[in-house]
């Protein structure tokens, strides 16, 4: 049937945010669906949140649901938000989310944790554009500098806490980001940005939208040229000097109403970066990307159903220096996924979505070249969403992924392993369910459950591939995936009186099979070869707690506390951060955020304030080979803005983060210094 019942439905099935009438709501999200045509492919989520007063999302079920209807522990940033917090880039407008975990590495590379287990590399969030993957699979991380996607672009960003695998896809265990950008056919953005301050940071950005009452093309590109931290790097970190980071970004999205029914959209992006890293061994190294994609897409809606057919490749090039040995790594990785989903209703009260997938990836081996490790995944899942009453909703979501590892090329001498040790077949079960139940106008409940899997990226399989004649290092084809189970219980209560929202949550997981980088050992061929193991199990119980709200007309503030605590039962050799893991001594327990802001006329103001709590950090050891570790106290640290809107269509700003220190401590790894910046904004 048509997405524009699924949608109407959706409207009059769920209760209006308190104060608006239902009838009223029902109505007005019919009009704004008509307003689109009969037969939308893509909804207008800045008029749907303008309608109930919060952000609406359509990347869990597929058909629009208001965030507090949404069947996942899911947090959504807005335009405003991102606009408000100051931050240069993405992942320092992600920091102050309850839940979210950051490690500020250099100047241009953080990392970013969901409900703890963030270390360099971070492994296990799954990062998305516009629900295109561009977590990097050959090392299963997210170089954000990467990213084809400006400040500009961005409608909202939407953060699940937990994993999402049976809903979002391949690979999400600890949680999901999916950052969406506005529509080329029914946003109209054009602005210019330009940027200077603090180490030595010039950044411009644009993007600009071209419409037509059928199509619509949005373009937009940014440049950056910036210092690293001049602060000392500690011992065990070691490093051949440090280089100038600079990024650059162009991307072209355009979509077009074919039909009354179909609607294609076509993407194409590229984005160079260089920046120097601290790495997954807890070494600096200095590295260069480049990274291109292309994706299209075409939507039908029709009896059946909405059917949407998506295909995308991602291209990285990693170059690395130095790598081990003296050799550098040149990682090349490739990766095409296609997609076919159906989203449907049977009845009034079911809506089901079925959909496969088929994904080819592969990685060249570095530095001994010549040969490449892949794999090919085919996929089944759905997705049933029941609305058992009024006010309760029960979704489950169930996905299988069948894996066949390869490997061609040439072997080294002595090699430990043949040809034939890729010939493996994986198959593993992801799930998630979740119940939420409005008990009145202000108080909602929401039960979440989801196994995610982490399979091995390719490094650990084989791509990393060092040898000398005495001693090499190996990824290993015996690996298996990490299985990572979460439960959740969340309570949001309205609060009018003061016109604000509370949320308090718990969360238990468990992580079983995690993957090392150097825990095993093998002589078969003759020469000794450190390969990557399952070391053991984690488990992590937390508490979570969130206010926000306005008062006053132009003040609005926030807090927000998470408490985490990990036990990992880690294989002996693996114990105390021996071999690049440690979860229960890194992650620290308390992280707090408070937030402030106020505006006025032609006046903008806002303040951010965090607490860590003291933990330990891993540096590494004997080039690279080993690891220990080293405490970190805990620290204060206080981000801001203060903007002024020159005219209608122009505004100044100044920004900072880190302010209350020139210098701090934050990670094992160098020093953080304050950064400052001015930033000009022009809408056109």
């Amino acid at each position: 049937m048509p997405i524009l019942r699924l949608s109407a439905y959706h409207s009059h099935t769920r209760r209006a945010r308190p104060g608006a009438p239902w009838a009223a709501g029902a109505a007005a999200f019919a009009l704004i669906i008509l307003s689109h045509g009969a037969a939308a492919q893509s909804f207008d989520l800045g008029a749907l949140e303008q309608l109930f007063g919060e952000p609406v999302t359509t990347s869990v079920t597929g058909s629009p649901q208001r965030q507090s209807e949404v069947p996942a522990d899911m947090e959504i940033i807005t335009a405003t938000d991102i606009r408000r917090s100051g931050a240069y880039d993405l992942p320092g407008i992600l920091r102050h989310v309850v839940g979210i975990d950051f490690l500020q590495w250099t100047d241009d590379q953080p990392d970013i944790g969901v409900n703890g287990y963030d270390q360099a590399f971070s492994q296990r969030v799954l990062v998305l554009v516009d629900g295109r993957q561009v977590y990097a699979d050959y090392f299963s991380f997210t170089p954000w500098s990467t990213l084809p996607v400006e400040l500009g672009d961005i409608r909202q960003i939407e953060i699940v806490r937990g994993p999402g695998s049976a809903l979002f896809g391949f690979n999400a265990v600890a949680g999901v980001i999916n950052i969406v950008t506005y529509h080329p056919l029914h946003d109209d953005v054009n602005q210019v940005t330009v940027s200077a301050g603090t180490q030595g940071l010039a950044e411009a950005s644009g993007v600009t939208t071209l419409r037509t009452p059928k199509a619509g093309l949005r373009i937009s590109g940014g440049a950056r040229a910036d210092d690293d931290f001049s602060t000392p790097i500690p011992a065990g970190m070691d490093v051949a000097g440090r280089r100038n980071e600079n990024r650059r970004s162009i991307d072209l999205d355009g979509a077009a109403k074919l039909s009354d029914h179909t609607e294609l959209t076509l993407e194409a992006s590229r984005t160079e970066a260089g920046q120097n890293q601290i790495t997954p061994v807890y070494t600096m190294e200095i590295t260069r990307f480049r990274t291109d994609s292309a994706r299209g897409q075409l939507s039908w809606d029709g009896p059946i159903g909405l059917l949407t057919a998506n295909a995308y490749t991602n291209w990285i090039e990693q170059a690395s220096a130095p790598g081990v040995f003296g050799m550098d790594f040149d990682f090349t990785n490739r990766v095409t996924v296609t997609q076919l989903q159906d989203l449907f209703k049977v009845g009034a009260r079911h809506t089901l979505r079925a959909a496969v997938e088929y994904r080819d990836d592969s990685a060249g081996t570095t530095p001994f070249t010549g040969a490449h490790v892949f794999y090919h995944v085919l996929s089944a899942s759905g997705m049933w969403e029941w609305s058992i009453a009024n006010p309760l909703t029960f979704t489950n979501a169930i996905r299988l992924d069948d894996l066949q590892l390869g490997r061609n090329g040439p072997l080294p001498v002595r090699y430990p392993f043949g040809q034939s040790d890729w010939d493996r077949n994986l198959r593993k079960v992801s799930f998630n369910s979740g119940l939420v139940l409005q008990l009145d106008d202000l108080d909602t409940i929401r039960l979440t459950a989801g196994r995610g899997v982490l399979l091995p990226n390719l490094l650990n399989l084989g791509a990393r591939l060092a040898v000398t004649p005495q001693f090499g290092l190996s990824g290993s084809p015996r690996l298996d995936p990490t299985i990572v189970t979460q439960y959740n219980i969340g309570w949001t209560r309205g609060l009018p009186v003061i016109d604000a929202k509370l949320r308090l949550g718990v969360f238990y997981s468990s992580t079983l099979g995690i993957q090392d980088l150097g825990g095993g050992f093998s002589a078969a061929g003759g020469v000794p070869y450190s390969l990557p193991l399952n070391v053991g199990d984690s488990h992590a119980t937390g508490l979570e707690s969130a206010v926000d709200g306005n008062f006053l007309t132009h003040w609005r503030w926030g807090a927000n506390i998470r408490w985490e605590t990990e036990t990992d039962l880690f294989n002996p050799i693996a114990e105390e951060g021996t071999t690049f893991l440690d979860f229960d001594d890194t992650t620290p327990h308390v992280v707090a955020n408070a937030h402030i802001g106020w505006s006025g006329g032609p006046w903008e103001a806002d303040a951010y304030a965090q607490y860590v709590s003291g933990m330990e950090g891993l540096v590494g050891v004997g080039h690279g080979l080993a690891s220990m570790l080293v405490p970190v106290h805990h620290y204060f640290e206080a981000d801001g803005r203060i903007a002024y809107r020159l005219t209608g269509r122009m505004t100044a700003a100044l920004s900072g983060q880190n302010l209350l220190h020139s210098v701090q401590r934050q990670t094992s790894g160098p020093p953080v210094e304050r950064r400052v910046l001015g930033t000009l904004t022009i809408d056109f």
